[in-house]
């Protein structure tokens, strides 16, 4: 399976570092940012999708659902982020 490297903090775009900063604090950790600050564009894309998706489901299926789900798609598809 492909891999790609997370980009370190350092060379991460600062507008990208100051959302890790953030989903470090909401989400308890902005590992998948540091793999997308490689394509930051990408990363926009996908937020714009899964925040878009997650609002429009809201009270539909819960947050926490949502994100066990991904999870286990992401372990399935030997993702660690």
């Amino acid at each position: 399976m492909s891999r790609i490297s997370s980009l370190a903090f350092e060379d991460t775009p600062t507008y990208l570092q100051d959302i890790m900063r953030e989903y470090d604090v909401e989400l308890g950790g902005s590992e998948f940012v540091s793999v997308f600050a490689h394509a930051p564009e990408t990363f926009k894309s996908f937020i714009d999708y899964y925040f878009g998706l997650v609002t429009k489901t809201s009270g539909k299926i819960d947050m926490i659902l949502t994100e066990l789900v991904r999870l286990m798609v992401a372990k399935r598809n030997d993702c660690f982020l």
